[in-house]
């Protein structure tokens, strides 16, 4: 954790930083990042803003030192943000973080946790081309630590790769294709988990990590769009190979199919990391086109605007949810003089703030409809409301009935319970708890309950309203 010394060099402007920000000088406060057990500061540096669409006179790497300096830990990026990687990389020489070079600060390592990510499916195969998951792991450590030719200096490492922006059904069953095979000589396809599997574990089941490196502590997912689809990602995972999950989530989140009722609850009780991203809609909360960033135009460079949400409210709404550890934020500016005029020192304040209760992140996301509308997260699936239980089976013998369904999906209420009904009679009522495997939930009712009577299963939402706007 920082230390005093430290904090206070960080701040530069104490007081001005104490006064507006009410940022004293201590240690951070923490969370943890579930399984993995490290300790990370919730407010986390992203990947993209100015890192990866860089506007004149900023210098992407002092945003990356900045951030370290104020005792940020949680450092995003990936393969597809362009020079992101490559940023990263010039800021850890300045940092010295690059094993072997002179000076490397080995204890500054050791407190960051780098996570990239791969948007291959594939860690093999062999009847396509182009780059897979394994060929990605190594561009992020050659690009960051290495000559980015192809160099890894030893002891370079990763503390997670991401496989990134899961869309469909589709691209779950291609990251996990074969994975039951993988000992196997001659498989024409792996998908990138097995691969990954082994440069985590310094083993070489796949035969694509002959050398036994071991480059990356742990291993997550990521998506924008559609909680069932990782939803199925997770459940698939028998050996608790994903410790992270990286999702969309703002206070816009409940107007859509939301993530913090169905993808979040799962991801918690798998005692998952999990971290939040597009905490400002990707820049939309603050005026920029409803669209994936493209040019440095499309960076936002204040903290916050007038007549619009308090980019605090927006940190805090996510990091106000069960089981969420921290908040990505891409940094389009600092400032040592100015610290109003300072994106990093603000997300760090707001994250070691309170937190919000239920009835301020109602409140909060009522202000952002208002003024902002509902049309932000062009990222999001579209709302749904409450899609009740999938594939009800009925198993019955002579005095017990056993019922099996899948998971409904939430809409902007959580679900609160599972009743099952014969016919219209209520013969049983389940609390809710999240579907963390492909094998369905069930429940056992006396025989006698039922009768003749088909049975079905029905999910309740929790007391609450539905979001205006």
């Amino acid at each position: 954790m920082i230390n005093r010394r430290d904090f206070l060099r960080a701040l530069g402007t104490l007081p001005a930083a104490v006064q507006l920000y009410g940022l004293a000088p201590g240690e951070l406060k923490y969370r943890k990042l579930g399984r993995t057990g490290r300790m990370v500061v919730p407010f986390a540096l992203g990947g993209q803003a100015s890192l990866q669409w860089t506007g004149p006179n900023i210098d992407p790497a002092d945003i990356i030192v900045r951030v370290v300096e104020l005792g940020v830990n949680y450092l995003d990026t990936a393969n597809a943000y362009g020079p992101s990687q490559a940023n990263y990389g010039e800021a850890f020489r300045r940092l010295n973080l690059v094993p072997g070079a002179p000076n490397y600060n080995s204890s500054l390592r050791e407190r960051l946790y780098l996570a990239t990510k791969t948007t291959r499916r594939y860690a093999l195969d062999r009847s396509g081309s182009g780059l897979t998951a394994v060929d990605e792991l190594k561009r992020s450590l050659t690009t960051i630590f290495g000559d980015g030719k192809g160099a890894i200096p030893e002891g370079a490492y990763l503390n997670a790769i991401q496989i990134h922006n899961l869309q469909a059904m589709e691209q779950v069953q291609q990251i996990w294709e074969n994975f039951e095979r993988r000992g196997e000589k001659g498989v024409e396809r792996l998908g990138a988990l097995a691969g990954l599997l082994d440069y985590r574990d310094g083993t070489n089941v796949t035969g694509l990590n002959p050398e036994r490196r071991r480059w990356v502590r742990h291993i997550g997912v990521t998506g924008h769009l559609a909680s069932p689809v990782l939803m199925n990602a997770i459940q698939r995972d028998k050996e608790k190979i994903l410790d992270t999950l990286l999702v969309a989530l703002n206070a816009n989140d409940r107007r859509y199919l939301c993530h913090q009722h169905n993808v979040i609850p799962l991801a918690k009780a798998r005692d998952m990391g999990i971290i939040a991203m597009k905490v400002f809609a990707d820049g939309v909360f603050y005026g920029k086109q409803p669209r994936f960033s493209r040019t440095p135009e499309d960076v936002i460079l204040t903290v916050g605007q007038p007549g619009k949400a308090a980019p605090a409210d927006l940190l805090r709404y996510p990091l106000s949810i069960p089981g969420v550890t921290c908040a990505i934020v891409g940094i389009g500016h600092i400032d040592r003089k100015e610290p109003q005029a300072d994106q990093a020192l603000a997300n760090l304040a707001a994250s070691q703030g309170d937190m919000a209760s239920p009835a301020e992140m109602r409140r909060i996301a009522e202000q952002v409809a208002a003024l902002h509308g509902t049309e932000t997260n062009y990222f999001q699936e579209k709302f749904r409301g409450l899609v009740q239980p999938a594939e009800v089976r009925v198993e019955r013998d002579d005095t017990r009935i056993i019922v099996r369904w899948n998971t409904a999906l939430a809409g902007a209420e959580p679900i609160e319970s599972y009743q099952i009904l014969a016919g219209d009679k209520l013969v049983s009522t389940v609390p809710y708890q999240p579907q963390t495997t492909l094998e369905p939930l069930s429940a056992t009712v006396p025989a006698a309950k039922i009768g003749d009577a088909p049975v079905r299963v029905v999910a309740v939402e929790a007391p609450g309203s539905r979001p205006r706007g």
